[in-house]
């Protein structure tokens, strides 16, 4: 796989300037005659040609001698023409007239064949076209995404614009920066990135700020986790969680994928509305990321000298396991806590902080109802139902947030925040189980910090399942239903899924447990209604059975393969995956999927043909 570059061209800057005037319109930009081409561009298909888009190169993306073009929710051909290196372009055998209309079919197969004085490349081209979501293109300043995927903290500044579905502009202008960011994602070929606007911006309607979060969605194949896991955060009561949205990402000209444009965790009126102690207490000693720094094994901060008068908040606290950031503390109960907000809280205030915690822990773990008048019940139940029901992996482990407004004792749950790990990810994800007393058993590290606790007493339960009753379960059925939430997000983003899809390998990453996305959303319904029937019989002692839809009417194939033979399956669509034939099996050895190596599961239900290899 390799990005497809173009080469720039003198005349380009007069036309930015037509296309700036014309901002939805798709401009030709033709190269001087008399300009040079060295021979390291010559010899290489990078240089030869590309589209412009409202003054934003796309590039082709090459995969398997097949070039494709990912345009934009609201590409028009009528408008579209080409950049390209001095050659000749053709396109089924016919010659590119750069100066004259085109139009291509979406998703058709095309031969293609670019020639110059120095070089002939050949080979198939399509076009693929996104629909419904904004889009997001940034230049860094390098020209490179280079050293943001090589370096977690590195910001690099450059521009930005950013558009809704029609194409119309939200933001354009200088990008303070843009980083990496993330744990597992980090890791992964498909990173998540921080971008800071140099001005506020209202986008998409979520309020006006610089910083927002572009999460890539890698390990989730339909692309929905964490869209409705937000929204079920909001719904339950999860106060300040953030807003989302769907774009398609452009860096440097190269389609990076459909990401989720959110808003990031931060104190500011428009995100998580409490005082702001880190502004207060620079306001007093300057700039605190130039103080010096203390770190004990179980807290560290600032040691800026002056304090406000008032400690009491506003502070954004996050059980963290990998105890980032530069100010935290850990608990007797050996729970990480870094503080996000103050980022550089001062040895008083991560003092205060930590005393604050852990008097509350000790009130939880003792199950004196005293802590009642430590936390706000209602955000506490919110956030243990959506973990519950959407089976958090990360359950008390990362990205558990809390907040604290100043001069108020009580403790708030949220904002919910990442759901990579949830949702039935992983084979291994039983839906008939209680998260909060087993998730130990599965991970074997963390836990769900004090819930498992609170869960014993009564008065908390007691409102987990009034809760649930009447509000958590009527608005996973109108998620899960026939034309319903789901449903209508897997239809808006569908052409854009199509698109990431190609762009990046998903059973490199173990995304998804089938090929088809349909396949995969159908999926996430049924997920979501295998946890509804067990807790309305744990919580409610009632026996119902919640189907989003039924089978197909197909048939599949699933069949089971080692060193000892074979066994298959003929199987009706919809259905569990039968009892695999362990008599095939050596000591030592287990099944995995062919396509993504993911072990096997009883509870995945069979929406295609399978094929399980034995592995030790």
């Amino acid at each position: 796989m390799k990005r497809i570059y173009s080469l720039f061209i003198g005349t380009a800057s007069i036309l930015l300037l037509i296309s700036y005037a014309y901002i939805s319109e798709f401009v030709i930009q033709h190269p001087s005659e008399t300009e040079t081409m060295t021979d390291a561009s010559a010899n290489s298909l990078e240089d030869a040609f590309c589209l412009v888009c409202q003054g934003k190169q796309i590039h082709p993306w090459e995969q398997d001698g097949t070039a494709y073009f990912f345009l934009p929710s609201y590409f028009n051909w009528e408008n579209a023409s080409w950049e390209a290196s001095r050659g000749t372009l053709e396109i089924d055998g016919k010659t590119v007239d750069f100066f004259a209309p085109v139009s291509f079919e979406l998703d058709k197969e095309y031969d293609y064949c670019f020639s110059s004085i120095h070089t002939k490349s050949e080979g198939k081209l399509r076009f693929l076209k996104s629909a419904n979501i904004g889009s997001v293109f940034v230049e860094t300043k390098s020209g490179t995404m280079d050293r943001v995927e090589r370096d977690k903290e590195f910001k690099e500044p450059g521009n930005i614009l950013i558009t809704d579905p029609q194409g119309a502009p939200l933001y354009e202008g200088d990008l303070t920066h843009i980083k990496s960011r993330g744990n597992a994602t980090w890791k992964s070929k498909k990173k998540s990135y921080g971008i800071m606007l140099s001005k506020p911006a209202d986008l998409f309607s979520m309020g006006e700020s610089k910083s927002w979060i572009l999460m890539s969605n890698v390990f989730d194949a339909n692309k929905l986790q964490n869209k409705i896991s937000l929204e079920m955060a909001e719904a339950f009561g999860l106060n300040y969680t953030s807003e989302s949205t769907w774009v398609d990402l452009y860096l440097n000209g190269e389609y990076w994928g459909n990401y989720l444009l959110c808003e990031k965790i931060e104190v500011d009126e428009n995100r998580v509305d409490i005082e702001d102690l880190e502004e207060e207490t620079a306001l007093l000693n300057g700039s605190l990321k130039n103080i010096q720094t203390f770190n004990t094994r179980i807290q560290r901060g600032s040691l800026a000298d002056q304090n406000p008068d008032n400690i009491t908040g506003g502070y954004i606290l996050e059980v963290d396991h990998h105890y980032s950031g530069p100010s935290g503390f850990v608990t007797t109960n050996l729970t990480p806590f870094t503080l996000r907000a103050p980022q550089y809280a001062t040895q008083e205030q991560v003092d205060y902080a930590a005393d604050y915690i852990q008097r509350l822990e000790d009130l939880i773990l003792s199950n004196d109802n005293e802590l009642f008048d430590y936390i706000d019940l209602d955000s506490f139940v919110a956030r243990y139902l959506l973990e519950e029901l959407v089976w958090n992996y990360d359950f008390g482990y990362n990205s558990m947030y809390f907040y604290k407004y100043k001069d108020d004792p009580r403790l708030y749950a949220g904002p919910a925040w990442d759901y990579d790990c949830a949702l039935g990810r992983y084979t291994f994800m039983s839906t008939n189980i209680l998260v909060v007393f087993n998730l130990n058993n599965y991970k074997g590290t963390g836990n769900p910090v004090w819930y498992p606790q609170l869960y014993e007493n009564d008065f908390f339960y007691e409102n987990i399942v009034d809760a649930y009753e009447k509000t958590v379960r009527p608005h996973v059925k109108k998620l899960i239903a026939p034309g319903g939430t789901i449903d209508q997000y897997a239809d808006r983003i569908r052409s854009s899924i199509a698109m990431d899809s190609v762009r990046w390998d998903y059973v490199e990453t173990w995304t998804g447990h089938y090929e088809a996305y349909e396949n995969n959303v159908r999926y996430l319904k049924y997920f979501l209604a295998r946890r509804l029937c067990f807790l309305d019989a744990e919580w409610l002692e009632e026996d119902n059975h919640y189907a989003p839809e039924k089978g197909n009417g197909q048939w599949h194939t699933v069949t089971f393969t080692s060193g000892n033979g074979s066994k298959t399956f003929v199987v009706p669509d919809g259905s569990l995956i039968p009892e695999p034939p362990d008599y095939l099996l050596n000591e030592g050895e287990w099944w995995h999927n062919e396509r993504n190596w993911e072990d096997f599961g009883l509870e995945i239900p069979i929406y295609e043909d399978f094929l399980f290899l034995a592995s030790g």
